[in-house]
């Protein structure tokens, strides 16, 4: 049986990933891009990918009535599910979709009014944008084809060097998380939670899969229920609708300084409960009490006067602080691990067997060195100096290796960083002035991974694949080259998907999707901000995030010094989030059923009661998903069961 699995990612499964990519791309697009309303790539356990896997293991198990020998295993299920996960990072709404406008932007976009075209137009690197008016007419006013040599030839240029960049970047997150893996999932044992539900569902049917809990359709009957009525609803407004979605409690405070609190909406959608209840309980915990602490910080900063600062309650500063000393803490306590790690690269003696990694260590340590070098010298061809290129990077990847450690030992429902980023911590270090026009520019183009795309983001679904391959008895080096493919594929199908219905339907006019309506001009307005009115050191917000990083390291020290502690600081990190304002009421009660079940029944009682909160994730996803898949068919947009 070992054997076996180990062949799992094989040629076969591979081309099963590569051909279910494209249909899952265009998808997407149709719900985040075309009609809106379901985004489910800001969802950290994709919806989409678990709704094709979940279809494959159905498939299988009527295959397996006619030729038992062709029905795909585990590990062939656990290898297509990673290729999609991580295709499906890219594909989503904050990344692909958003790079392929961005290089076209600032030229359609430029008026007499902003003077983008003075401030910036030619600071823009050619070889990597789109500024023919004539091409780009067609696409964000439609009634035209991507299919005429013209717009081909305009858009295979840059579309080839951003494939050559993504490829780079995704292989240098593969390298850290080699790196990194065995530290966090042999020595520090992380739970993976946002895997267990693909794991479950891909086990053998007849052995002891979820999918044969009755508890778990009971949840999936009663989520799937009620997306499926309140679908009908959609279609049928007499219908009366299942309030699953936002209503806002906090216009009930009309008074100040209570009006502070502001939108405050609550939810009852059933994935989240599921979500909620696979958490770790500190962090489930952390995640509603920290969301309403930031209410409270702004009727405190309303009641004092602190709300007339510019800035106030600097949100992003304060989330800047958590990260970097989230990411301190980790390497400070791995730190042993992390020397064995270098001498091991470096031919030394060493306590570390790497024999079984998905790569050598030494190999995973030059390909950092080579693919950052690479990174580098594709910024400073753009025309950013290499010392800034290298800063943003070195604190972008910093950052992703953060996010990829929350994601493994705590699995939250949302990780935005928004306005968190390299750009904001070094503009608000050294000031914008201290930049040169270009680098601003440049900077401003990579917005596509550095904007909104944190909730987005490949680097953790990589992990996660290591860890269901260790799981399933996987080749995790094959896995490489299966990720390797579904992101060259991924770029290939974005580019493709896109232009296509740009041309088509016309980006400016027909997308519903952010991807087009804001992200793409959300840089740029804030480039012309820079240059307009150049900025120095923002010294309070320094203050301000080195405060943050502060009392971050003693909630850290705290988790690891009193056991009653039980506020973890990523609740601070994530909680100000847009998504955030989705779930939290989901995450109060999901905390409360859990801790009741822990406190009167123990594991065994959470165990037992685990099936059922799969079931509501399951059965929101697929019904859910199918109602997106009918829309596409009739050509309109209906229920969506996600924001």
């Amino acid at each position: 049986m070992k054997a076996r699995q180990r062949s799992s990612v094989s040629i076969r499964t591979i081309l099963i990933g590569v051909l279910l990519i494209p249909p899952n791309a265009f998808w997407l697009m149709q719900m985040e891009l075309i009609y809106g309303g379901t985004f489910p790539s800001t969802i950290p356990l994709l919806s989409t990918v678990v709704f094709s896997v979940l279809t494959l293991v159905g498939l299988g198990a009527c295959l397996r009535w006619v030729a038992p020998t062709a029905s795909l295993q585990q590990g062939e299920l656990l290898t297509i599910y990673s290729m999609l996960a991580v295709a499906t990072a890219l594909l989503g709404t904050d990344v692909l979709q958003t790079l392929v406008h961005i290089i076209a932007t600032p030229f359609w976009y430029a008026t007499p009014e902003n003077e983008w075209a003075e401030l910036f137009g030619s600071e823009m690197p050619a070889w990597l944008t789109v500024r023919d008016m004539g091409i780009l007419s067609g696409f964000f006013m439609g009634e035209s084809s991507l299919y005429l040599k013209a717009h081909l030839l305009a858009w295979l240029g840059p579309a080839l060097y951003w494939l050559g960049f993504v490829l780079v970047f995704v292989f240098v997150m593969v390298c850290l998380n080699v790196i990194v893996r065995k530290r966090w999932t042999d020595h520090e044992r992380l739970a993976y939670p946002i895997v267990e539900l693909p794991y479950e569902m891909t086990r053998d049917l007849t052995g002891t899969s979820v999918l044969r809990n009755r508890l778990l359709w009971a949840g999936f009957a009663l989520a799937g229920g009620i997306d499926l009525w309140n679908g009908v609803n959609y279609l049928y407004p007499a219908v009366p609708f299942i309030p699953v979605k936002a209503t806002n409690i906090g216009g009930i405070f009309t008074e100040r300084p209570f009006n502070a609190i502001g939108w405050m909406p609550i939810t009852f959608y059933p994935f989240a409960f599921g979500m909620g209840f696979i958490m770790p309980l500190a962090l489930c915990f952390s995640c509603w009490f920290f969301y309403l602490f930031w209410r409270i910080e702004r009727v405190f900063g309303t009641a004092v006067g602190w709300s007339t600062v510019p800035g106030f309650p600097f949100q992003a500063e304060q989330i800047s602080g958590v990260w970097l000393a989230l990411l301190g803490f980790a390497l400070w306590e791995g730190r042993r691990y992390f020397a064995d790690v270098t001498r091991r690269a470096l031919n030394r003696p060493s306590e570390l067997d790497d024999s079984q990694e998905p790569m050598r260590y030494r190999a995973a340590a030059w390909g950092v060195v080579v693919g950052t070098a690479l990174i580098v010298i594709f910024c400073h061809r753009a025309g950013m100096s290499v010392w800034v290129a290298f800063s943003y990077f070195f604190i972008y990847f910093a950052m992703s290796l953060t996010i990829s450690r929350i994601r493994a030992e705590l699995g939250p429902p949302v990780q935005n960083l928004r306005d968190a980023g390299p750009d904001s911590i070094l503009t608000n270090l050294l000031g914008s002035r201290a930049f040169t026009k270009r680098d601003l520019s440049v900077m401003s183009m990579f917005f596509w991974i550095n904007g909104e795309a944190y909730r987005s983001h490949p680097m953790p679904h990589q992990l996660e694949g290591f860890r269901l391959a260790e799981r399933a008895g996987m080749s995790s080096r094959r896995l490489i080259v299966a990720m390797m493919v579904a992101s060259g594929i991924a770029v290939f199908a974005a580019f493709w998907g896109v232009l296509h219905y740009g041309y088509k339907l016309g980006s400016a006019v027909s997308f519903w999707g952010p991807a087009a309506t804001y992200f793409p001009l959300a840089p740029y307005r804030r480039l012309a901000g820079w240059l307009v009115n150049p900025t120095e050191p923002h010294g309070l917000a320094v203050a301000i995030t080195g405060g943050s990083l502060a009392a971050t390291l003693g909630m850290l020290i705290l988790r690891t010094r009193v056991l009653w502690w039980s506020l973890h600081p990523i609740g601070l990190a994530i909680s100000h989030a847009w998504g955030m304002n989705w779930y939290w009421f989901p995450l109060l009660i999901s905390w409360a059923i859990k801790r009741t079940l822990l406190n009167h029944g123990g594991v065994r009682a959470y165990r037992k009661a685990l099936p059922f909160f799969f079931g509501l994730i399951l059965g929101e996803f697929i019904v859910g998903n199918l109602w997106s898949l009918l829309g596409i068919a009739l050509g309109r947009r209906l229920y969506a069961f996600w924001v």
